[in-house]
């Protein structure tokens, strides 16, 4: 099996150091195929991929920029991750570092103290010729005294702990919904829910699953219950109560000041579910459902996909990842269970719906409740929001129904004048066919001959789409671009006499609205 960033961060070579996890720590549990010293961003040629680098950062500065470019470059060459390990303490030269790693995708691991490399590669070579792959109660015992534990948020905590057990680890909240599970098949989980209703009901410390015995503990949050940790027992530790009793307490630290991280994690997982439908295809419909079940997801007759699509440029990635989690905790109490998910692929910078209703709800004041919800939580953003039709079926509704959702609040957001509602398709009119000709050369032809040098002029454009949408109502028009009716008709004669466009004719008309439209489209 091969070495994860994770266990070797685990290693007394590492832990002595201090190490601090400063780039993405949800990839600790990438491979490790090698580690390779070097000074330099350029690799080419002398690493594989998926090595891990140890750096003493000669070739940094102060500069956030260069320290930027640089572990973009490592990050491009392959490597799995970087350590660094400074010769002397460089505090300005750390803090750039430390704020260019909050960027970038790949674990970037800086150590308090100065570690010796050739430690840390015998370290490896020794881990990496090891066979057998140390898990089990002891296990978790090391790892929770280990000081990379401390750094791991509540997510990568559960997970790491799950792995070294090599058994299922649930965390349930005090209505027993589960916010976190690893491990547990399909059968395991169809048998869950109704072993843990009857083991609940009687607040029983132990209960059957499958023929084997599984026991929780419970969590507190600043002196407050919230929830429980389940797992089986594990027969041949006498002290196994107290290391869940310890993996507890961390938890219980960790959660502290912000319990809104206790549900959050239901939602990673029910966005999962989501997006293993959309790029898995070997994910069952029965087995999604399955899922979403187990975190709370019950008595689902219909399900109404929306995403909304936020004008490029308008938002970072931080500040999309920030609404997500925004609206993941706003939607925890809405009347109807609501999935959100970031887009994928042509979609990364959407964010994704799934209202899952019941037969008694009425779609259309939910659905403008939630618009109102995200209106509050968005901001001055341009956005818009698209709705799909009703779906049964929930792979339907993950795949064909939030592309769909995609291309109405795409096809929205490029109108001038949005009315503050969410779209429906025909709310699109012509954009809705539009769309298909998007990135294509036909498209893109149709865009040059009707609008041609036009593009370069973008006052006169702004007055031809206001003209446009004002349906030639000059009166209108001088109000919306705030000009005098004089300078209006100015305007409009110059594009009749630079441009040649008769801005009287019907078929011109038509012609121009749909080639700015698709201009609008293809600039999204």
């Amino acid at each position: 099996m091969p070495l994860t960033i994770r266990q070797f961060l685990q290693n007394p070579a590492f832990n002595r150091s201090r190490p601090h996890i400063l780039g993405d720590g949800t990839r600790l549990d990438d491979d490790v195929r090698g580690i390779h010293i070097a000074e330099s961003a350029d690799l080419a040629g002398l690493i594989e991929g998926g090595e891990l680098i140890l750096c003493s950062g000669l070739g940094l500065s102060q500069s956030v920029e260069q320290a930027a470019a640089f572990l973009d470059e490592l990050h491009r060459s392959g490597a799995s991750g970087v350590v660094f390990s400074f010769l002397a303490d460089e505090a300005p030269v750390k803090a750039a570092l430390r704020t260019a790693a909050t960027s970038m995708s790949f674990p970037v691991v800086l150590l308090d103290d100065r570690a010796r490399f050739i430690e840390i590669i015998e370290a490896y070579n020794e881990i990496s010729r090891s066979a057998m792959v140390v898990s089990g109660p002891d296990a978790v015992a090391d790892f929770l005294s280990s000081p990379v534990a401390e750094q791991l948020s509540v997510l990568d905590l559960l997970r790491t702990a799950a792995d070294l057990l090599d058994r299922p680890l649930i965390l349930e909240d005090e209505l027993s919904v589960v916010l976190f599970q690893r491990g547990l098949g399909m059968e395991q989980m169809s048998l869950y829910a109704q072993s843990r209703q009857r083991a609940w009901g009687l607040e029983q410390g132990r209960f059957e699953l499958a023929g084997e015995q599984w026991v929780h503990n419970p969590v507190f949050v600043d002196g407050r219950r919230v929830g429980r940790i389940v797992c089986p027992l594990w027969r041949e530790s006498a002290g196994f109560a107290v290391i869940l009793d310890r993996l507890s307490r961390i938890l219980g630290q960790k959660l502290s000041g912000d319990l809104d991280r206790l549900h959050l994690l239901r939602q990673e997982f029910l966005a999962d579910a989501i997006a293993d439908l959309r790029t898995n295809q070997t994910v069952t419909e029965q087995g999604a459902w399955l899922r979403l079940r187990l975190f709370g997801v019950t008595d689902v007759l219909e399900l109404i996909p929306a995403v909304l699509c936020i004008a490029s440029g308008a938002d970072e990635e931080n500040d999309l990842s920030s609404l997500i989690r925004r609206l993941r905790i706003a939607f925890e109490d809405f009347p109807v269970p609501v999935i959100v998910r970031n887009g994928l692929g042509d979609e990364s910078e959407a964010v994704g719906m799934m209202f899952c209703l019941a037969s008694h709800e009425h779609p259309e004041v939910l659905l403008q409740r939630a618009y109102r919800l995200v209106e509050s939580e968005i901001g001055h953003r341009q956005w818009s929001m698209g709705i799909a039709g009703s779906f049964e079926s929930l792979k339907r509704a993950a795949t064909d129904g939030l592309l769909e959702a995609y291309r109405v609040a795409r096809g929205a957001l490029s109108m001038v004048v949005r009315k503050p509602k969410y779209y429906l398709a025909h709310d699109l009119g012509f954009r809705w066919i539009l769309q298909t000709l998007v990135s294509t050369p036909e498209g893109a032809a149709f865009v040059r001959d009707q609008l041609g040098p036009l593009k370069e002029e973008p006052e006169l454009l702004a007055i031809l789409e206001a003209y446009l949408g004002a349906t030639g109502n000059i009166a209108e028009l001088s109000r919306s671009v705030h000009l005098s009716r004089p300078s209006v008709y100015a305007r409009l004669r110059r594009l009749h006499e630079e441009f040649g466009i008769d801005v009287e004719n019907a078929d011109t008309r038509t012609s121009l609205h749909m080639a700015l439209a698709l201009y609008r489209l293809e600039g999204l």
